[in-house]
């Protein structure tokens, strides 16, 4: 994933593999930990796909830092994907970068889902289906209204 895509930060900011594989790995070394989710939006008949991978750390003083980096995609020919098959693809892009990475990180990873917490949220149905996909895998997950790096990161970029 991080060889087919554009790594940026919120500074627009454009890194390679190499240079971003060394930025986390620095960042794993001060003590950061490591969030992953991605979003998705239907704009005009395009599905616009961000994947936002997150470095948090709070210190002794409860100060906290953070620096964010994301890769976005858009897919022209899949233009009315299904609720289902939208989820489906946000959770497993968000898998696939935590596998990239996991190898080179030794602090918390967490995959964040854009599942809503309540009945009345349509993705709740796939609550179950998908914190399972993400477990299985080894990681920890977050839903709504703790899954920041997705609801809050990737769907900002993902709206722009």
């Amino acid at each position: 994933m991080l060889d087919e895509n554009r790594i940026i930060d919120f500074s627009g900011n454009v890194y390679n593999k190499d240079e971003f594989m060394k930025m986390l790995r620095k960042y794993d070394s001060e003590g950061y930990s490591v969030y992953i989710g991605t979003d998705s939006q239907v704009i005009k008949n395009i599905v616009s796909i961000v994947t936002a991978i997150c470095f948090h750390k709070k210190d002794e003083d409860k100060n906290a830092s953070s620096k964010v980096f994301y890769m976005k995609e858009k897919i022209k020919d899949k233009k009315y994907l299904p609720l289902r098959s939208r989820m489906l693809l946000e959770a497993y892009r968000s898998i696939e970068l935590a596998m990239e990475v996991d190898q080179f990180i030794s602090g918390k990873l967490e995959v964040h889902l854009d599942i809503g917490d309540t009945k009345k949220s349509k993705t709740s149905a796939y609550e179950r289906e998908l914190k399972s996909l993400v477990l299985s895998q080894g990681y920890s997950c977050a839903i709504k209204p703790d899954s920041w790096a997705s609801s809050s990161v990737a769907d900002r970029v993902a709206k722009a």
